[in-house]
């Protein structure tokens, strides 16, 4: 049996003299490990469609519980991304975020994001810190952890500057906030960790439009470096905090932002 699959490689394992493991995250089924015998081969038709970051048509034949590559063609391989250490080292934290959290069932805005980011680092439109941000908080609300940022928990006050509690998910106005430090408004769960993030007006904003935008739309704002800087770490916490560990590639970028 036969199947065709629109997908991303998101991670590839090289094995024997010249196959090659591949996990797609398709458009159709989310995502599905497939074997590509003789993919390494120079020779092969396979080889341009089965590296990493590579987008493509896949033909898959099924062996049991198991598939194999019968075609590939590449579509889009992104192959600027390499030009930067920055730019790589973002795509590889990008790829393994969803090699994380990735299932077998489709989940066609989380590859759309992911295809528009790796688009945007390829090409240079945008700063990285700001794809990754703009990632981060987009895929964690696709995934059903979408924070609830558009005003303060308590009085419902929109403007001015927040305080973002990570683990649950909500901001806080300033005069809340101060507030709940001196004992006149209680957490929910008092006996839950919190983790705060002060929040500018513009820190807010962005991570609201990143939330609600159409996804080809998702890098389509301003921002100043002071609010940048608010907007990245807000966004860094929540994913994290969310999925409830870090990444191997996340500290690699970092490393090579120092």
């Amino acid at each position: 049996m036969t199947t065709e699959v629109r997908g991303l490689i998101i991670r590839t394992v090289d094995i024997k003299e010249t196959d090659r493991l591949v996990t797609i995250f398709t458009e159709e089924q989310g995502a599905m490990t497939a074997l590509a015998r003789g993919a390494r081969s120079l020779k092969s038709r396979k080889l341009a469609a089965t590296m990493q970051f590579c987008y493509g048509r896949y033909v898959l034949y099924k062996m049991g519980d198991k598939y194999q590559i019968k075609e590939a063609e590449l579509i889009e391989n992104f192959f600027d991304i390499r030009q930067s250490i920055e730019g790589l080292a973002l795509a590889n934290y990008i790829v393994e975020v969803l090699s994380d959290v990735t299932v077998a069932e489709a989940e066609r805005d989380l590859l759309r994001l992911s295809l528009n980011s790796l688009y945007a680092i390829s090409k240079g439109l945008h700063p990285v810190e700001k794809i990754k941000a703009a990632f981060e908080i987009r895929a964690v609300s696709i995934l059903g952890f979408m924070p609830s940022l558009l005003s303060c928990h308590n009085c419902d006050e929109k403007n001015g500057d927040f305080f973002f509690d990570i683990m649950g998910g909500i901001i806080e106005c300033r005069a809340c906030h101060e507030r709940r430090e001196e004992g006149r408004i209680e957490h929910a769960d008092p006996h839950e960790s919190h983790i705060i993030c002060i929040l500018s007006e513009g820190a807010k904003t962005a991570l609201g439009y990143c939330i609600y935008a159409p996804v080809e739309r998702v890098f389509s704002f301003k921002i100043s470096d002071q609010d940048m800087h608010l907007f990245s770490r807000a966004a860094e916490e929540y994913i994290l905090n969310q999925l409830g560990h870090s990444f191997k590639s996340l500290d690699f970028y970092k490393s090579v932002l120092r």
